[in-house]
């Protein structure tokens, strides 16, 4: 099945470069030169969006915490703004990765076709033994087979690809220390040791989650190690 990129941008040049370099992986494209523009093409159902966030008509930010509010589809958030504090606030909105201007194009497309990869094993679940299907922590459920996190009410709670990714990752290895690298992998990206998206994804996690009953953290930072996640989990 081909899959569609909507791609954010107002700017004609980088729009056909980008369609160009999706194109070499089979990776059709739509194109949205504004924000009036994407909340329209959103009726195709893109399986991923690559977002600028300086558009002539919206803030790409606000447009992103708008999406949240109703769809999960991966976002590349692809701007020239693209300090450490923008990198920050677009993640933790919601953002799956951020790539600056101007970026290496294969980079791109690697990490665009790696939020694919994972986009894809959430909509259509992988076997998985049965007593593997629902990962249970506190007052929380990780279903597997559904790729839906519950809260104690039994309701869906939004966490992102990426976030449900790592969140798996941690509940599979309780109590034993995940490294910054390891976790780039789980999110299929090349480690850089100051790339702070994993320490932004964990902070996120850690937002939605709460608080153990006792007031401590369910993910514990490790000095110069990476994370571990200190609550039992029980599958089943």
């Amino acid at each position: 099945m081909t899959q569609t990129a909507l791609i954010v941008e107002d700017d004609p040049g980088t729009r056909h470069v980008l369609g160009t370099t999706l194109a070499t992986a089979g990776i059709e494209s739509i194109f949205a030169e504004n924000g009036a523009a994407m909340w329209r093409l959103l009726g195709q159902s893109p399986d991923v969006i690559i977002l600028d966030l300086s558009l002539p008509d919206a803030d790409g930010l606000e447009l992103l915490r708008q999406l949240r509010q109703q769809s999960e589809v991966p976002v590349l958030i692809h701007s020239t703004r693209s300090d450490e504090i923008e990198r920050i606030i677009g993640i933790e909105i919601g953002a799956d990765d951020f790539l600056p201007k101007p970026c290496n194009m294969r980079e791109l497309l690697a990490r665009t076709r790696s939020l694919l990869r994972r986009s894809q094993l959430r909509s259509a679940p992988a076997p998985l033994r049965p007593e593997m299907r629902r990962l249970r922590f506190a007052h929380w459920t990780l279903d597997t087979a559904a790729r839906e996190l519950l809260n104690g009410d039994g309701q869906p709670v939004s966490i992102g690809v990426s976030g449900f990714a790592l969140l798996m990752a941690f509940l599979e290895h309780p109590f034993e220390p995940l490294s910054r690298e390891k976790l780039s992998r789980v999110l299929k990206r090349e480690y850089v040791p100051y790339d702070r998206i994993i320490d932004v994804h964990v902070s996120q996690i850690r937002r939605i989650l709460g608080n153990q009953p006792d007031g401590s953290s369910f993910i514990k930072t490790l000095r110069s190690q990476g994370y571990v996640f200190v609550s039992s989990v029980e599958a089943g």
